[in-house]
């Protein structure tokens, strides 16, 4: 049997782990910070968002894209370390934005809670949200609840 063992500590709640150029990339959502454990074991900050990051992912372009949860934006963390809005979520998301998968094509599917969770707040459904390389977004699906995970099958299968 394999034994446990602690590769990182200091973490507040890590959130959207994604493997990418051989380290894995992660949201810390409480403490508004992205990173990567690279295969040494060391950590890199790659960025901080004020509004609580959440789902990562990449452009078809190279560039890092995060769901700012709180304010409801989808970002853009540019080659040159600048951050950029590239989508205003609020006129689609009812609630704080979580997860986010995107295409092959560059194209993001971003959830949300759909209600005030903390909160207390009533049981509502919510929307899938596309926002495409022009940063328009768009609704693409109600869903009986809030979306916290999406799944992709195999990368870029079924996703425009």
């Amino acid at each position: 049997m394999s034994k446990l063992e602690t590769v990182l500590e200091g973490i507040a709640f890590g959130e959207a782990p994604r493997w990418h150029n051989g380290r894995l990339v992660f949201s810390d959502m409480h403490t508004g910070r992205v990173l990567a454990l690279n295969s040494d074991g060391t950590t890199e900050l790659i960025c901080n968002v004020s509004e609580q990051p959440s789902g990562i992912g990449w452009d078809q372009h190279g560039r890092m894209l995060i769901v700012s949860m709180k304010d409801r934006r989808l970002l853009r963390l540019n080659l040159d370390g600048t951050i950029e809005q590239v989508a205003d979520l609020h006129g689609h998301a009812p609630w704080h934005c979580n997860d986010m998968v995107v295409s092959a094509q560059g194209r993001a599917y971003i959830g949300n809670f759909g209600f005030d969770l903390d909160g207390g707040g009533t049981f509502a459904t919510t929307d899938l949200i596309l926002v495409d390389t022009d940063g328009s977004a768009r609704t693409v699906a109600e869903m009986a609840g809030r979306i916290e995970t999406i799944r992709v099958q195999t990368p870029g299968a079924g996703m425009p």
